[in-house]
């Protein structure tokens, strides 16, 4: 299996599925939802781009990828209610 870039960053998750980085899936650990993405060498530049507030994405899809992901946490964490 290739490498992996995990974060429980709903938003940030979003913005990489949006810039075209591989979406692997869902961890469950505890009660924390991660977000699993291929590892490429451009997950360091989208990062800091996101965090400095330079990054481009289209907002319609970054949102649609909000909702989305956010539905992939309600279906994991759905066995603890």
């Amino acid at each position: 299996m290739s490498e992996r870039f995990k974060t429980a960053d709903l938003y940030f998750s979003a913005f990489l599925k949006v810039a075209g980085v591989r979406f692997i899936g869902t961890e469950l650990e505890g009660r924390k939802v991660f977000f699993l993405f291929e590892k490429v060498e451009t997950i360091r530049d989208l990062k800091r781009e996101y965090f400095n507030k330079t990054a481009k994405v289209p907002a319609l899809d970054f949102v649609s990828e909000i909702r989305a992901m956010k539905s992939l946490t309600h279906q994991k964490t759905s066995s603890f209610r």
